[in-house]
C-alpha cells in the first residue's frame, strides 16, 4: 500500500510539468528497472536522459518552461559525456567505466586516464556506484563543465561568500576613511 501511495503522489507532483504524467511514470519505472544507463533499480543522469527521449518519442510533452533540472540535463547532453574510449556505454558486465565530458578526457594524459579508470572500475566491482574522480580528473571535469550556457557556474554558497567578502571589505574601507 505504501509503495502504491508514493507512486500516486509522485505522479501528482509531476502532473504540473508533464502533459501525460501517467505515461511518464510508466516509462520511468521501466527505465529505472532496466540496466541501460546504470544498474537496475538505481537512478542516474543517463537514465534521466533516456526517460526524456522515450517520453518525447511516445508523444509526451511539457507544460510551461523548462525547470532547472531540465536545463541541467540539456547542458549535460551538450557536454558530450562518454567513456575514455569514446563510447556511451559505461557498463561492461560487473564493472563500470569512468564517464566524463569529451573535453575532460581530451585534457587528461594517458596515465591520468588510466588512473581514474582504474579507480572507478575497482570500486564498481565492489558494488559502488558513486566513485570520486582522481584529483587530475576532478580538475579536468570542472574545467570542462565550468561554463554552461555561456555563464560561469557557482554554488549559492560560493556566491554568498563572495558577497560577504565584498561587503566586509567595502565597510572596512569606509571605516578607515572616517578615522583619517
Amino acid at each position: 500500500m505504501a509503495a502504491r501511495k508514493s507512486a500516486r503522489s509522485s505522479t501528482r507532483s509531476s502532473s504540473g510539468k508533464y502533459t501525460r504524467p501517467a505515461l511518464r511514470e510508466r516509462l520511468k519505472k521501466k527505465i529505472q528497472a532496466g540496466d541501460k544507463g546504470g544498474r537496475p533499480g538505481q537512478w542516474s543522469a543517463r537514465k534521466s536522459q533516456l526517460l526524456a527521449q522515450e517520453y518525447k518519442k511516445a508523444g509526451g510533452g511539457y507544460a510551461g518552461g523548462k525547470g532547472e533540472a531540465q536545463k541541467s540535463l540539456d547542458s549535460w547532453t551538450k557536454e558530450d559525456w562518454r567513456t575514455s574510449k569514446g563510447g556511451t556505454r559505461a557498463r561492461q558486465g560487473r564493472t563500470t567505466s569512468r564517464y566524463l565530458p569529451k573535453k575532460a578526457w581530451d585534457s587528461l594524459s594517458e596515465s591520468e586516464k588510466r588512473a581514474t579508470e582504474k579507480k572507478k572500475r575497482s570500486a564498481s566491482r565492489r558494488g559502488k556506484q558513486f566513485v570520486a574522480n582522481t584529483p587530475a580528473a576532478k580538475v579536468a571535469r570542472k574545467k570542462a563543465t565550468s561554463k554552461r550556457s555561456g555563464t560561469q557556474r557557482t554554488s549559492s554558497k560560493t556566491s554568498a561568500l563572495g558577497r560577504a567578502r565584498t561587503s566586509r571589505s567595502s565597510s572596512a574601507s569606509r571605516s578607515r576613511g572616517k578615522s583619517r
